[in-house]
This record gives C-alpha cells, structure tokens and sequence, in this order.
C-alpha cells in the first residue's frame, strides 16, 4: 500500500526548501550586482566517483556563498545497481542545505552543513523513492582534517513495506607530508524498527592521495563485523574526488 498523501506533502515540502534555498542564492546575488567595485565570492564545486559495496556511483556538487561565512550548497547523487532481491534501482538524489561555521580561528575550523535530500528510483514510474535528512562536520585543523556524515534514509513514506535506516561515516586524517594523509575510519548502518537492527559496523585505516592541485584519492579498507560466517569481513571503498 503506498502512502500517496506523504507523496504529495514530502514533495511540497522539498520543493518549497529548493524555492526559498535558490530565491535566497538569487538574492545574495542580486544584491551584489548592485556593487560591482566589490569582489564577488566565487561558487566552488566538487565531483567524486565511489566504488563500493552499492558499485559505483556518481555525485557532484556546488557552494554557493551567502556571505559571512555561511553557504548555500547542494548535490545529486546518481547510481545504478540491481538493487536486493533482484529488484532494479536507478537512483537519483537532490540534496541541498546551509553550511555554517561553529568555530573558525586560524588554527582551526568547524563547519557544519544540514542538509534534506529526495531521492527518485527511475527504473519505475512511481513518484519519490525516499527522505534524505543528513548532517556533515567538517574539521581543518591544520595537518589534522575530521570528516562525519550521518544520512537517514526515509522509504516508509512513500511504500510501507520498505524499511527505515540511518548511516554514518567518521575518519580522521593526518597529513604526512603534501601528498600523503592516513587516519582511522568507522562506518555503520542502522536499521529502524521492528525489522531493524545493527545491520552493519566496519572499521579500519584510510589512505588520502593528493593527485595534483584539487585531485583527492581516497582508499579505505575496512573489517565487517557483522559478516556472514563464510565471509572475511574484508570491505571497503575507493573514490576520487576533483574541486574546482
């Protein structure tokens, strides 16, 4: 049974936050206009290609600066895979969301970045596929650089038979040099309720590359705690990331 009232009130909901996001971009920019002897901040972006245990998948994003230290940003994230139990998944995801800095010295800064997302599954004709409310933290701390991303994954709201989780990605590196950054990282998975559970827990020890100027390789190789008895645990991810 789908819940085609939360269909309809979840895509109103996200639409007006895109509407009041982009008007808020639009006047920011607009006001500059009006004093072209000042700089205007320039909007950065960033495109990553991961590979991991949902295959590879795609995600691009931008900055927009609003001034005084906070942004507008957003992203879409785009992958293909046969999804469980044979079923296809096309997935394509818009989040969007305010960064704001906690703390911001010279030595250091925290940022972090709430952001709501929507995602669609177009192998079918059948509406929004699920919620995406997800929180970042950034830490720059000189050789040091924290990274934290909790996501829920909200599917009950459009298909009842679906199951609610909640993920999350800490690590945190130190640079050995120009090139050469390595730090531990944990990750797990949450599922949410009656069926829910821990459903899976790693951890292990990643590896940044810098690959020329704005070109990032990360390698993370992880051990699964929740494994099956005829598996290692061995898991892991790799991904390249490029800003401009």
């Amino acid at each position: 049974m789908k819940f085609n009232r939360f269909r309809i009130l979840a895509y109103l909901l996200f639409t007006g936050i895109v509407f009041i996001g982009s008007t808020s971009v639009w006047a920011d920019s607009h006001e500059a206009e009006g004093n072209m002897s000042e700089e205007k901040p320039s909007i950065t972006g960033w495109f990553q290609i991961d590979v991991d245990s949902l295959g590879p998948y795609f995600l691009i994003g931008a900055s927009h600066p609003l001034g005084g230290g906070i942004s507008f940003d957003s992203n879409i994230y785009i992958n293909g895979n046969p999804g469980f139990g044979g079923t296809r998944q096309f997935l394509g995801e818009y989040d969007m969301g305010i960064t704001f800095p906690v703390v911001a010295n010279d030595s250091m800064a925290l940022l972090l970045t709430p952001m709501l997302g929507v995602g669609f599954n177009y192998a079918t004709a059948d509406g929004p596929y699920a919620l995406y409310p997800q929180i970042f933290a950034i830490l720059p701390a000189g050789k040091i650089f924290g990274f934290h991303w909790t996501i829920s994954t909200f599917k009950t709201l459009f298909d009842e038979d679906s199951l609610n989780e909640v993920y999350n990605r800490t690590y945190i590196t130190y640079a050995l040099s120009d090139v050469v950054a390595v730090g531990p990282q944990f990750e797990s998975v949450m599922g949410l309720g009656d069926d829910g559970g821990l459903w899976a827990l790693n951890f292990g020890p990643r590896l940044n590359l810098n690959y020329g100027k704005n070109n990032t390789l990360g390698l993370y190789v992880g051990y699964e705690t929740k494994k099956m008895d005829e598996e290692t645990g061995l898991t892991g991810r790799m991904n390249f990331t490029r800003r401009w």
